[in-house]
């Protein structure tokens, strides 16, 4: 017998894969995190409604990304009287450039991961509790062996290290 993945689990899956990218792009549009927000929730009950449509064959994300710019579109053209609105055309153009860089900052998340790996363990550690855990540095420095402004320098260092480590990889990905 076959173990095929229940509808919402291929869903959620998808889905958990393709949030971030979606609010993201909705945030760039709207231009505000609550409405972003919402337009998140209800894109998310379209795409559940409208999952047995999506063509597995394809990009889930820009399948989603779609139906996230008509809702993002027609919140925009709902809201044209209580806010300053430009022409249709300017959201088309954003839309586009929206999408572009959605579909760059999934490259640039795969290449931090490829460059998070290089670093020490050490370093690796002191990412994770800044910026996955969210511990403040004081509260780094507290646990660790490095005053504050050390553990300040080092990140610093790990950070521009990360970043030319994420465009020396793009340029790698880009020659292949």
């Amino acid at each position: 017998m076959d173990n095929i993945e229940p509808k919402s689990v291929q869903f959620f899956r998808l889905y958990n894969g393709a949030q971030k990218r979606i609010y993201a792009y909705l945030l760039m549009l709207v231009h505000n995190y609550n409405d972003a927000e919402d337009l998140l929730q209800e894109t998310a009950s379209i795409l559940w409604e409208r999952y047995d449509q999506f063509d597995k064959r394809g990009s889930f994300a820009a399948w989603a990304i779609g139906i996230a710019r008509n809702k993002a579109l027609d919140f925009l053209k709902q809201k044209r009287t209580s806010r300053p609105m430009f022409s249709d055309s300017f959201y088309e153009d954003l839309c586009k450039l929206a999408e572009s860089e959605s579909e760059n900052t999934d490259r640039r998340l795969s290449a931090l991961r490829n460059c998070l790996k290089k670093l020490s363990a050490e370093n690796r550690k002191l990412i994770h509790l800044r910026f996955e855990q969210g511990i403040t540095v004081k509260k780094i420095s507290q646990i660790s062996a490095f005053s504050a402004d050390a553990v300040y320098k080092k990140i610093s260092r790990i950070y521009s290290s990360l970043y030319h480590c994420i465009n020396r990889t793009l340029v790698q990905w880009e020659r292949l």
